[in-house]
């Protein structure tokens, strides 16, 4: 980036790779330019804003060459400023493994609540509808942690229940909803493995003084079920 065209630039004398060095490199464990901080800390507000633009720029660029494109994706969305939902593809959402925990959460808090119900069903047919939502974080060396820190999967259920005699017939579906706001919080901050603490202050700059906007987060998927057991004999299981 040509440092000149934002004004102080010449008067910093800051080479290009150095005023996009503020950050560092998070994802490769390089410590930013302290000399970059050095000019940083005597700027105005929307130079700042400027300056920290340009490192978020290039942190996408390095978050790319890691093949971390969902988290590149996601902080462009924001530099945007579009501040419309993004819909996350939910085959790359079930790769990562604390979706898939999440998600069996809620299931075996299915079983146990039908599990209970069973107990004292009559022979006949039964609707049963609930929800559970489970909050989880991404593990903070793999991508999910970059792209959106902590997240919720809302998980909803609807069956259909019926009795013949000690035979159980049970059909329906689960909904899961994953969501998040991607935002900013004044005061906190994200740790990032090697490089120190990344501040939610810097972001909301940007968006003061550069169109950068929030936006939500949003995927889903279904999971179908029928199933034939003897009550009493087989345990039930969604799996």
């Amino acid at each position: 980036m040509d440092t000149s065209t934002f004004g102080f630039g010449i008067k910093s004398d800051l080479k290009p790779y150095e005023y996009t060095n503020l950050f560092g490199d998070p994802f490769w464990g390089e410590a930013g330019s302290l000399k970059a901080r050095n000019i940083y800390l005597q700027l105005n507000e929307r130079e700042k804003a400027l300056m920290l633009k340009a490192n978020y720029i290039k942190m996408i660029e390095k978050s790319r060459a890691r093949n971390f494109n969902m988290a590149a994706d996601c902080l462009q969305w924001w530099l945007d400023g579009s501040g419309f939902t993004k819909n996350i593809n939910f085959n790359w959402l079930r790769k990562q493994r604390e979706v898939i925990a999440a998600e069996e959460e809620n299931i075996e808090r299915f079983e146990a609540k039908i599990e209970s119900l069973l107990k004292n069903l009559e022979e006949d047919e039964t609707k049963y509808s609930t929800h559970f939502d489970k909050q989880f974080t991404g593990g903070i060396f793999g991508e999910l942690f970059y792209m959106c820190g902590t997240s919720t999967i809302t998980s909803r259920c609807n069956f259909t229940i019926v009795k013949k005699k000690n035979i159980i017939i049970f059909s329906g579906t689960i909904i899961h909803l994953w969501w998040d706001r991607y935002d900013w919080h004044e005061g906190a901050n994200a740790y990032i493995p090697s490089f120190g603490n990344v501040r939610d202050s810097d972001a909301l700059l940007v968006e003061k003084y550069c169109d950068a906007k929030p936006f939500d987060m949003r995927s889903q998927w279904e999971q179908s079920f029928y199933k034939t057991f003897q009550h009493g004999i087989s345990k039930f299981s969604l799996k």
